[in-house]
This record gives structure tokens, sequence and C-alpha cells, in this order.
């Protein structure tokens, strides 16, 4: 019934520091990605720091909530940083890990599994998104569209 883990990455011409301060700007983030309206956080990102989204798909708007779990910059662990936020109703976690490679920075971003989604998010998959297994391709191929658009930004 739940839907498997999704993940895209991309290379990046700059450092850690630099792509982690793009993957981390939730405000930049609603002209990323085409599905998110917008990511507002009650204060400072921080673990346990929590916020709202509004997110979109054709004509349909729904609102979840989110918290940050994971919250690492590149510089605490040579290059690598993690940037992780668990979201309701889904009970999934979202996130952008860096790595250093040669040459600049690979910049991942993955969604755990769904695994034992509620009834309210069955039949909003179903009624509203087209079904979860479309809204998940969707999802990966807007993935790829966002860290293409964080790669401009930050090459550009």
């Amino acid at each position: 019934m739940g839907q498997p883990a999704l993940e895209s990455s991309v290379d990046i011409a700059a450092t850690p520091d630099v792509v982690w301060a793009a993957a981390v700007d939730c405000k930049a983030m609603a002209r990323r990605s085409p599905e998110l309206v917008g990511m507002w956080l009650f204060g400072k990102p921080t673990v346990g720091r929590r916020g709202i989204n509004l997110n979109r798909r054709k004509g349909f708007v729904w609102p979840t909530t989110s918290r940050i779990t994971r919250w690492k910059p590149p510089s605490n662990d040579n290059g690598r940083g993690t940037f992780t936020f668990h979201v309701w109703p889904t009970n999934v976690d979202w996130s952008y890990e860096t790595e250093p490679i040669a040459g600049g920075t690979r910049l991942t971003e993955r969604r755990t599994a769904l695994v034992d989604p509620t009834l309210s998010v069955r039949l909003t998959a179903k009624l509203a998104l087209g079904g979860a297994e479309g809204h998940d391709a969707e999802l990966c191929t807007g993935m790829d569209e966002t860290l293409a658009r964080i790669k401009a930004d930050v090459e550009g």
C-alpha cells in the first residue's frame, strides 16, 4: 500500500558551503520546486524547528506541517551537510545532503518511503492527485527540476 523512497542528485561546481546555503534557503524553494507554494518556519532553522508548507498540483492545494530533524552544515563534517525535515500527514522525511566531489559538490534530495499512509492521505492521493504512483512520478521529475534550479542559481 505504501510508496517507495525517492532520490535525485546533481553535481554543482561550487563548494559544499555555497551549495548548502542555496539548498536550505526555504524562501527560495518556492520558486525552485514545482509543487511547493511556500515553506514557512517558526524561527531560525535548527533541529526541532516547526513549519507549515503549502503544496500544489494542478488546481489542488493542500497544507502540511514539518519539523526539522537534522541540521548539520557541511562545515561541521568535511563538506558533508544534511538538512532533513519530517512532514505530516504523510509521515515521510525529505532531505538535502551535500557531498564534496572533484570540482564541486554533489547535492542529493531524498524522500523516505511512504510506508503506511493514513486513510486521509490515501484518499487525497486517489481523488485529488490522480493516484500515488502518478504523483510519485511527478515528484521525481520535480526533484530533478528543483536540483537543476539550485544548480543554475549557484553556478549562474
